[in-house]
């Protein structure tokens, strides 16, 4: 019972005593009602283990004291536990406030957002237009003569189709990219809700009760990977990506040729048409390699929590 009681203190406790960090450092960030759910579910399991243990003294049976002993064990570990995914998190939020400005989920949302207003829709809006333009311009056609009897002609900008073509080859190679940042950004925002909402709470009740224990344990270790560690490794990659490649100051390989550009995504006097490739690929190592290593950090995190989680139950 006090365990519960404990439980339902800390939002109001974290309300109060969050000092520096901001609320999303805090419990306050995981869905209040999920909480209340987590705390019935210790008085519960609590009230039925105090019970258990009563009547194993009052019938002098063993089996049942033996069987409430070791429940009272599983549910310390799963208060520490608990306290711990806080912990995990409050670090994992405070690194992405010192080296993004925000927490874990809105430092990667940015990041995507980013990448997809200022390296993705930008570049493919700036390539259409463009296609479409030099198809317009290599339809002009010069005819000298009298017709139909004799006459000549000359295309002026026949070259220009070969540009279309060479964008059209650009947006089909970069559309998979801006799909990828998108189901990406998507994926996210879905773990957000639905790791604090639903996967929380079950995790825990999973864990407290004995069949389902083990199940539980991988539950939690889940939730620790997609709710902590990954958006914390997106993050740290925004920030990678603002202090390497946006912030860095405008260079040109060749000053005496404007068009290729490889630095300056967002510096003065830079149009777009100087900086497409370079946003393409600026932009392919998160839609492409980034979400890859991402997967396998989680899924190992994920597996040797799960273990370590097993091996500690009883």
């Amino acid at each position: 019972m006090c365990v519960g009681l404990l439980l339902l203190c800390l939002p109001a406790w974290a309300a109060s005593g969050t000092g520096g960090y901001s609320a999303a450092c805090t419990i306050d960030s995981f869905d209040q009602e999920a909480l209340s759910f987590i705390s019935i579910a210790f008085m519960l399991v609590s009230s039925a283990i105090a019970l258990t243990y009563m009547y194993s003294r009052l019938r002098h049976d063993p089996q049942a004291g033996v069987w409430a002993k070791d429940e009272a064990y599983n549910l310390l570990i799963s208060v520490f536990l608990f306290a711990g995914i806080l912990a995990f998190f409050t670090g994992a939020c405070r690194l992405a406030e010192d080296y993004a400005g925000s927490d874990p989920f809105d430092a990667s949302i940015t990041y995507l957002n980013r990448l997809l207003d200022s390296n993705g829709l930008t570049v493919l809006r700036y390539l259409t237009y463009q296609s479409i333009n030099d198809q317009m311009e290599a339809t002009s056609y010069l005819y000298t003569g009298f017709t139909p009897f004799f006459g000549s002609g000359v295309s002026d900008y026949a070259s220009y189709r070969a540009l279309s073509s060479h964008k059209e080859f650009l947006i089909d190679f970069y559309l998979p990219i801006v799909a990828s940042l998108n189901a990406q950004k998507q994926i996210l925002q879905a773990i957000k809700w639905v790791a604090a909402s639903v996967l929380l709470p079950f995790a825990f009740v999973m864990r407290l009760i004995p069949p389902t224990r083990e199940f539980g344990n991988m539950l939690i270790a889940l939730f620790f990977g997609l709710y902590i560690i990954l958006p914390a490794m997106y993050a740290m990659s925004g920030q990678v990506f603002e202090d390497e490649i946006v912030g860095q100051p405008r260079k040109c390989i060749d000053c005496s040729v404007s068009n290729f550009y490889s630095f300056g995504l967002d510096g003065n006097n830079v149009v777009p048409e100087n900086t497409v490739l370079y946003r393409l690929g600026s932009t392919i190592p998160q839609a492409v390699f980034l979400p890859n290593i991402a997967i396998i950090v989680t899924i190992t995190c994920v597996m040797s929590l799960s273990k370590a989680l097993r091996a500690i139950a009883v």
